[in-house]
């Protein structure tokens, strides 16, 4: 008994919403309701951990789509409203995938150790936190949310292990690092330089800056209004160019770090679409190389700094940089882990509930929520939530320039791309996930009635947690070395259920180039567009300081 540890589960549901049991990325779609919430986390005395790297921070609720307080209560949450947003600029990457992974075995541990028989953190890990004032005060909060769902007092908390039931975590969320981290292991990336971070900063801020500059230049020299042309566009066809700067800053930026040796080029052609975290941290870890092998000597001038910089990163070799041994993963700890990914069986039918859950976020108040943040200085550049999809795109939508009052077209062409934002990274998601062979695909029919398309999917992964850890590991391996490539010549009719899904999933993807994007409540002219229109000015007005004559 003292070596049986309750199964730990990674779930996520291709940006789910509204969920108890599964909540997770929360900007697409509602698959599984409160009451299968319930029902499942009552058989299981399951809690929720999030994995969702927005849904952290207090006072980023709309666009984070945060369980309500009545929720939580039903189910108890953790890792949500754990950290303030950075009011620092300096700070603003302040809780990252390793202060996550450390927070969520952490809590794990407290949900399933016995006497504390399960491994703890690695020193490494116990050292990065203890010594950090911020580490220290979220570990506080983590240890009040962990006592009061488990309804233990500040004097039985030590005690804690041999008085609580035995509880299911489930781990839930959208945040693809951190769930690859949590199950596969924190890489062994060299862990950069204060300097290097500055300068990788500074570096991928000017390819940005120079991008938006050229755009701009070219726009003004249209005839015609750009965001306009950019909204009909977005409306009708689903592209990979959403933003046009962004993608002219990624292909100078990504070419610029594939030059600096055949390590980097390797590692950005791996990148998932444009990741700039990854690609920032590519440049930490070659800025941090080159900076600790520099020759103690001076050099002469700066050309001659320049060339030794160069000679070295050009000549490293994938094992100085990265070994590929990953470490401290639930497996690792002796954990029975079982991976899904809950995948809609209509990507069209998907899609269109994404951009009715965008509408919705905007109606419930995410505009006001951006100014807030705004204004409180919640807002750094390059934070988390900044760079999060909802904020950016608001955040971009209210500090436009030129900005008038009652301006129709301006808010229809921020909400097709905060639409087309969001579905670009459930497909983004998709993609991630295919490639990962530890989840197994769960097919949502997004076709039918609510109650029978939760009831099913929830059916599904009952079933294959009630599998024993060789029989799972068995219908993974199965999926993985079938053909799941997409060709058309593999039918998929023999196929386990995880690798149909895969196929089926990825084989849609070729028709969503004729997605048309339509909108359900906020019609133009509609009583709910003006409600958020009329609140869109003021938020504006209150972002830039405006007067009296806007």
């Amino acid at each position: 008994a003292a070596n049986f540890f309750p199964p730990a589960i990674s779930l996520d549901i291709s940006q789910g919403h509204d969920l108890s049991f599964i909540h997770a990325q929360q900007k697409i779609n509602n698959i599984i309701d409160d009451d299968i919430g319930r029902k499942r986390t009552a058989a299981t005395r399951g809690h929720v951990v999030s994995a969702d790297s927005v849904q952290a921070y207090r006072g980023v609720d709309i666009g984070a789509n945060k369980p309500t307080s009545q929720e939580m209560e039903r189910t108890p949450h953790h890792l949500v409203n754990v950290v303030d947003p950075p009011t620092d600029p300096s700070k603003a990457a302040s809780y990252n995938a390793a202060d996550w992974m450390r927070d969520a075995r952490y809590v794990i541990r407290e949900l399933t150790s016995f006497d504390g028989d399960v491994g703890d953190d690695d020193d490494e890990e116990r050292a990065e936190g203890d010594g950090n004032d911020d580490a220290l005060m979220r570990r506080e909060t983590i240890e009040k949310a962990l006592s009061q769902s488990l309804g233990v007092s500040d004097s039985d908390e030590k005690t804690i292990h041999t008085t609580k039931p035995t509880i299911l975590p489930v781990v839930v969320g959208g945040t693809m690092m951190y769930l690859q981290w949590l199950v596969h292991g924190r890489p062994d990336a060299i862990r950069p330089t204060e300097e290097a971070v500055e300068r990788a900063a500074d570096k991928i801020n000017e390819f940005r800056r120079e991008a938006e500059d050229t755009t701009a230049i070219m726009a003004s020299k249209s005839s015609s209004d750009s965001l306009g042309k950019s909204t009909e566009k977005d409306e009708t066809i689903i592209t990979d160019e959403d933003d046009e700067s962004d993608v002219a800053a990624w292909k100078a930026a990504s070419t610029y770090v594939s030059s600096l040796g055949p390590v980097f080029t390797q590692r950005v052609d791996k990148l998932p679409g444009r990741d700039w975290y990854r690609l920032r941290r590519l440049l930490e870890v070659a800025y941090t190389i080159a900076s600790k092998n520099k020759p103690t000597s001076q050099p002469s001038s700066a050309g001659a700094n320049n060339n030794s910089e160069h000679e070295i990163l050009q000549n490293l070799t994938e094992k100085q940089v990265y070994t590929g041994i990953r470490s401290g993963s639930l497996p690792d700890l002796g954990y029975d882990v079982r991976c899904f990914f809950l995948c809609p069986d209509e990507r069209m039918t998907h899609f269109h509930t994404v951009d009715h859950r965008c509408e919705q976020m905007l109606m419930r108040g995410l505009l006001r929520e951006t100014a807030s943040l705004h204004a409180s200085g919640g807002l750094p550049e390059e934070s988390q939530v900044t760079r999060a999809i909802g904020y950016r795109q608001a955040l971009e939508y209210l500090k436009r320039k030129d900005a008038k009052r009652n301006d129709h077209g301006a808010l229809m062409g921020f909400m097709d791309v905060f639409s087309a934002a969001t579905r670009q990274y459930g497909k983004k998601q998709m993609q991630w996930f295919r490639r990962d062979a530890e989840f197994a695909f769960i097919p949502v029919q997004m076709e039918c009635e609510k109650g029978k398309r939760v009831g099913g999917a929830a059916k599904m992964i009952a079933d294959m947690c009630k599998l024993s850890a060789v029989d799972f590991e068995a219908e993974l391996s199965s999926s993985a070395t079938n053909n799941v490539d997409g060709s058309e010549e593999s039918g998929g009719g023999g196929l386990p259920l995880s690798a149909r899904t895969k196929l089926d999933n990825e084989r849609q993807g070729k028709k969503m180039k004729f997605f048309l994007s339509k909108r359900v409540s906020l019609i133009d002219g509609s009583d709910d567009f003006l409600t958020v229109l009329a609140e869109a000015d003021e938020c504006t007005k209150q972002v830039q300081g405006l007067g009296e004559e806007f």
